[in-house]
């Protein structure tokens, strides 16, 4: 599988986002990867975003730079042992954001009951512990 590597800065920090292998091999055709990668390159690891809870978000103050490339913001590359890494950033949300969350999701359910004949779906009652509706039990 072709690895991935990131630039980095002269202060040893990430710039831009990765690139496989194949391609920092071709911009460096007589370097000899055994020996690690270029001077001014990491290894780069992805790591899998974390599954959040219903009340909680990615954090919108981290990874403006690189959220052009996700649907939030949230993660940012960091050196973590010597290698770059993705590092999620995950907050709990306000009082405030709950209550939004929680009414969107209630106003939504009530709109499909009024608009499609889900008669079934009459006897469902909403969980605030997981913000979504569930079936009688």
């Amino acid at each position: 599988m072709d690895g991935l590597y990131i630039k980095i800065d002269g202060n040893g920090l990430p710039v831009d986002h990765p690139h496989f292998e194949s391609n920092v091999r071709q911009i460096y055709p007589d370097h000899d990867f055994n020996a690690g990668p270029p001077d001014g390159w990491l290894e780069f690891e992805r790591v899998a975003p974390p599954e959040i809870g219903a009340y909680q978000k990615f954090d919108e103050n981290v990874g403006a730079d690189i959220a052009v490339a996700f649907s939030h913001n949230g993660l940012e590359y960091a050196v973590v042992d010597g290698t770059v890494k993705d590092v999620w950033h995950v907050v709990d949300m306000t009082a405030e954001e709950i209550t939004e969350k929680q009414n969107a999701v209630k106003s939504a359910w009530a709109e499909m009951l009024a608009t499609e004949n889900f008669t079934e779906l009459n006897d469902w009652v909403f969980d605030e512990a997981t913000c979504s509706y569930k079936a009688p039990a």
